[in-house]
């Protein structure tokens, strides 16, 4: 077994802490790239966040959470970069959302979002990080309700359906 930790590594609660230059993260108190872990919390106490953070760069797990208590969204930064899975959920726990990130881009491939009964609410191909088809909308029962067109992975027009 290999355990790592950090013991003492420090921890921040509250992103006023930190403020953002290019993609760098500086802790306010000493204007050094900060290497720890944020936890951040509502304003009524509960958790929201928790993020890690190596050399000022994101990197780690990222975890936010619903008021409720309920994992809002989960993923990875590798130096600053989503990679690999990330999903966003409703505050009921289930899944909005699913996307796999390779160095910061979208994979290529499907991408759909959910209705909280798990009904598809949209779905759209990636490639190169952008639309690479026209979005397709559905309402909670599969009836679709509109198509956003795209062309050259930018925005054209939508149409709606009755």
């Amino acid at each position: 077994f290999i355990f790592s930790f950090n013991i003492g590594a420090e921890e921040l609660s509250s992103w006023g802490q930190l403020v953002k230059r290019g993609n760098t993260y500086f802790k306010k108190s000493d204007n050094k790239p900060f290497t720890g872990v944020l936890k951040n919390f509502f304003e009524t106490g509960e958790l929201s966040v928790i993020d890690h953070f190596k050399n000022g760069k994101q990197h780690g797990n990222f975890k936010s959470f619903h008021r409720n208590g309920e994992l809002s969204m989960e993923g990875e930064f590798i130096e600053g970069k989503q990679n690999g899975e990330w999903s966003e959920f409703y505050d009921n726990g289930s899944l909005y959302w699913k996307l796999e990130y390779i160095n910061g881009k979208k994979e290529d491939g499907l991408f759909r979002m959910y209705h909280k009964n798990g009904a598809i609410k949209s779905e759209v191909l990636y490639e190169n990080d952008r639309p690479a088809s026209n979005w397709v909308y559905y309402d909670e029962n599969g009836k679709k309700e509109r198509i956003d067109f795209y062309e050259d992975g930018k925005f054209f027009y939508e149409k709606y359906f009755d």
